[in-house]
């Protein structure tokens, strides 16, 4: 432009030239002395502004950010860290949080943002070297360390700040001079007289009523026109870059100003603004939405709004910290305290406030703040309270690899559960340490699959322990990978589960087996009906199903007692079990009565010598320790397959029939189930044997 310029006006007469030299060196040498002196105030001013903002929010930053430190409230304190990015407009702010980075294993957890060009804010968290070329361009840079209420340094916070307010403020400055010289020259039109009067004062009345011409905000609607002198051209030009300058400035704050709405409106922030002498309060309409009201609905509003919908325990906290707030020992109020919602629950609330101006006496006149609804986060901090709890207690092992498999560190519980010393395993493989014989290629090709696609793994692992047993544990594998996506280590945890493997067989032998005789009860029963009634119809042999019931069993349970009757059974279920072939199957459904499974036979006739020594070696007497005792049998059979076909279900209501007409025809003999008149005494009628 200034190139632009000197081309259009070089060809013009100098005004100057035509007056004397005396009078503009005067001039041009006071206002360079001047427009020095405001230039190095000015610049020491600002930068001093700059210094004492930077050092105001280490200050709030590091006071506010320490209990959530100590609570693991990651995202609180980066919704802090966001709001002060946002009200104080610092280039970059990064915290170092020493507690979340041990629970991590690493030195530090890294939070940071920084201000793009375009205003917007990013996030980091780790030190790439673009981010520290970025933050090494920083005009102003300070930190402080993050103290918990034990003295103990929990963290570091760092600010870095632009020089883009002294820029800015550093313009207005330079404008100021523009239009000292421009008064300067009206001061020298009327020493110089006629030969400025003619020259110039015609160039001074059109830019004045350029100047004059002006909106609400004081800005000139109109540039201000180019003039046949170089000088003026020159001014005219410069005049009107500032102003386009101060325009754009303008539309920049009305954007910043939108977007501030739009963070309020995106962050479904409600605000308040309260005047403290008179108790009058005004919400915004998010305000009220999170307590499930509309400002309608609570009109007229004040201060006692609040007072009525607070948590009564919550209230005189609230009062607390304020009275702190109002006698500067809190550089602003913060509380987070619970509302009444319409439909009758508690809502979290985080609200904050500062005031911002004060009477002649000191006290406060007007606060405004923000209404924030914490509810959900109240629950995520409660469950990172108890997750920090349990892994902070935890037995688990815990081994952190590299991406290639390296073993970086292990915890004690490891060691403990594997034998293996930390120092033995560091920079060692996993898979030359722990990995079991008994996976096959197959099985680590899926796991690294599962952490590829989801990230994560999880399932039983059998460890190769230092004493080469296997551990039985339950493991889970999870991939840590930077922004860019790429793996950067893998953290394995593990938990021993012997005792439950222990605990799993004596609850699958107590789900399955009956408890007094040990045979098979009726779920497991269940499974080897429905297995042999597959197993028959695939092989095309018959399914023998034996309902079997004691006969005189009450009676020796009335008169000798159930201890008595308890022994009996034993005794029977160890003869039937001598009795059956290896591939049969007796169960007890409870009482005295049982199911016996008669696979793989060829016809329905050939259970009929298994089925007669069943009831040869029931009826014979049973010694007892104190007595002798005799019962005798009921057996119903039915054969499967049949036509139609019928599921197993069936089948054993079958048998059951067949059970009662052997009671019901004398006891102690075997009927078959027919099909026509449910029993016949002397054939089976499976499918095969039909002619």
């Amino acid at each position: 432009m200034m190139k632009q310029v000197a081309a259009n006006t070089s060809g013009y007469p100098s005004l100057l030239g035509r007056t004397t030299s005396l009078v503009v060196a005067v001039i041009a040498g006071v206002f360079l002395l001047h427009a020095v002196y405001v230039y190095s105030t000015a610049r020491a001013e600002i930068t001093a502004g700059i210094e004492q903002d930077v050092h105001e929010s280490l200050e709030r930053l590091s006071r506010s950010i320490a209990p959530f430190i100590e609570s693991y409230s990651v995202h609180e304190y980066e919704s802090l860290i966001a709001t002060e990015m946002a009200l104080k407009q610092h280039f970059g702010v990064i915290l170092e949080d020493y507690e979340m980075g041990r629970i991590l294993g690493q030195p530090y957890y890294l939070y940071g943002q920084l201000r793009q060009q375009n205003g917007q804010y990013r996030l980091f968290q780790e030190r790439t070297q673009p981010v520290q070329h970025e933050l090494a361009q920083a005009f102003y840079q300070a930190s402080a360390p993050i103290v918990g209420g034990n003295d103990e340094v929990l963290g570091t916070i760092r600010i870095y700040a632009t020089d883009d307010l002294l820029v800015a403020k550093l313009e207005r400055v330079v404008l100021e001079e523009l239009l000292t010289v421009l008064a300067l020259a009206l001061t020298l039109s009327a020493l110089l007289g006629t030969v400025l009067h003619r020259s110039v004062f015609r160039s001074i009345v059109a830019i004045d009523d350029a100047l004059r011409n002006k909106d609400a905000e004081g800005i000139p609607l109109q540039p201000v026109p180019p003039f046949q002198y170089r000088e003026l051209a020159v001014l005219s030009d410069g005049i009107n870059t500032m102003l386009e300058s101060i325009k754009a400035s303008r539309e920049q704050l009305k954007l910043e100003r939108s977007r501030l709405e739009n963070i309020i409106s995106g962050t479904r922030s409600g605000t308040w603004a309260w005047n403290v002498q008179t108790g009058e309060t005004v919400y915004n309409k998010r305000w009220a939405e999170i307590a499930g009201y509309t400002l309608e609905e609570l009109a007229p509003v004040s201060i006692d709004t609040w007072m009525n919908l607070a948590h009564p325990d919550d209230l005189q906290r609230s009062a607390d910290l304020l009275e702190r707030h109002f006698r500067g020992e809190l550089a602003y109020y913060e509380c987070e305290a619970r509302m009444r919602h319409k439909d009758g629950h508690w809502v979290w609330v985080l609200d904050r406030g500062q005031v911002q101006s004060w009477d002649d006496q000191g006290q406060p006149l007007l606060m405004y703040g923000t209404h924030q609804d914490i509810t959900e986060r109240k629950r995520a901090e409660a469950s990172l309270s108890m997750a920090a709890g349990v892994f902070r207690h935890a037995r688990e092992g815990i081994v952190l690899t590299s991406a290639q498999g390296r073993i970086l560190d292990v915890n004690a519980a490891f060691s403990a559960l594997t034998g293996y010393a930390r120092e033995h395993v560091l920079e060692q493989y996993y898979e030359d340490i722990l990995a079991s014989d008994q996976y096959s290629r197959d099985f680590r090709h899926q796991v690294l699959a599962s952490l590829d696609a989801k990230g994560v793994w999880s399932g039983e692992y059998w460890i190769r322990c230092q004493n080469g047993s296997l551990l039985p544990s339950l493991m889970t594998i999870a991939a840590v990978r930077s922004r860019e996506g790429e793996v950067e280590h893998y953290v394995t945890l593990f938990a021993d589960i012997s005792h439950l493997k222990q605990t799993e067989e004596q609850l699958r032998h107590i789900a399955h087996y009956d408890p007094l005789t040990g045979l098979p009860n009726r779920l497991l029963l269940g499974e080897r009906l429905q297995h042999a009634v597959a197993s028959t119809r695939r092989h095309g042999d018959v399914l023998a199903v034996v309902f079997l019931d004691l006969d005189g069993f009450k009676a020796v349970n009335d008169t000798y007692g159930h201890a008595t009757g308890d022994e009996l059974l034993v005794t029977l279920a160890r003869r039937m079990k001598g009795i059956l072939r290896e591939c049969d199957t007796v169960a007890r459904l409870g009482g005295d009565e049982f199911v016996v499974l008669l696979p793989e036979l060829s016809s329905g006739p050939d259970c009929k010598t298994i089925l007669s020594r069943l009831l040869s070696a029931l009826s014979e007497p049973v010694e007892l320790l104190e007595r002798t005792v005799q019962v005798s049998a009921s057996l119903g059979v039915s054969f499967y397959p049949q036509v139609p076909d019928i599921d197993a279900e069936v089948l054993l209501r079958q048998a059951d029939i067949a059970m009662y007409q052997a009671k019901q025809r004398g006891k102690n003999q075997v009927r078959f189930f027919n099909g026509l008149d449910h029993t016949d005494d002397t054939k089976a009628v499976p499918a095969g044997d039909q002619e």
